[in-house]
């Protein structure tokens, strides 16, 4: 379980999230709410690419900042927007990512090809990232988040620029994996997710509130 208490972020002058408090269950929670709301930040304080202005974030009851090596090593995090590697076939990124995780490479690579088998991208795993297009690299980067099994899995919008089928495999693999893991998620599917979810979180002015 995962439980923030008064979080609240600023950038500059403006305050994005303002006294946050939610608890995060297994299963599928979604994200909802305005363009600009504070939703991806809500996933970076999750996945701790950033830190809180104030309160407190405890993975399993135990607190962050000391909790944040326990956390990362079960965090899968597929973000928005990321700086791929041009260079990497999609399988070396892949595995790189896998290291930094401190995963096996023998089982990652497996765990990647059956992945990449389910979305539609298996085919194209030893291409250069530089000659994917955009839902491409979208399917990678949720690929990368799913290695290891993760018990937390924070979401940015993993299903945009995907056609109707990917989407569903994708959102497939999301709800396997929320049957055991804490799984935080926006996306623009959110109606049709809702029904899967264990709640629907809305994000607006600041605040987080039940849907």
């Amino acid at each position: 379980m995962l439980t923030l208490t008064d979080i609240s972020r600023s950038y500059g002058r403006k305050r994005v999230l303002d006294g946050v408090s939610a608890t995060f269950p297994i299963g599928l929670t979604l994200l909802v709410g305005p363009s600009g709301a504070g939703k991806s930040t809500l996933l970076r304080l999750l996945a701790t690419a950033e830190k809180p202005n104030a309160g407190a974030i405890a993975w399993d009851g135990a607190a962050l900042p000391g909790a944040r090596k326990a956390l990362r090593a079960v965090l899968g995090y597929a973000p928005q927007a990321v700086d791929l590697p041009e260079d990497l076939t999609a399988r070396e990124f892949a595995l790189h990512m896998a290291a930094l995780k401190g995963l096996d490479a023998r089982t990652a690579d497996l765990q990647f090809g059956a992945i990449t088998e389910r979305i539609g991208l298996h085919a194209d795993i030893n291409n250069r990232i530089a000659t994917f297009s955009g839902g491409m690299r979208r399917r990678l980067v949720f690929a990368q988040a799913m290695l290891g099994a993760p018990r937390l899995l924070a979401l940015d919008e993993p299903t945009a620029e995907l056609d109707g089928e990917t989407a569903a495999q994708v959102s497939a693999l999301i709800v396997e994996r929320a049957a055991e893991a804490v799984v935080v998620m926006t996306t623009h599917l959110a109606d049709a997710l809702a029904p899967q979810a264990v709640q629907v979180l809305r994000v607006d002015q600041g605040r987080v509130a039940p849907q």
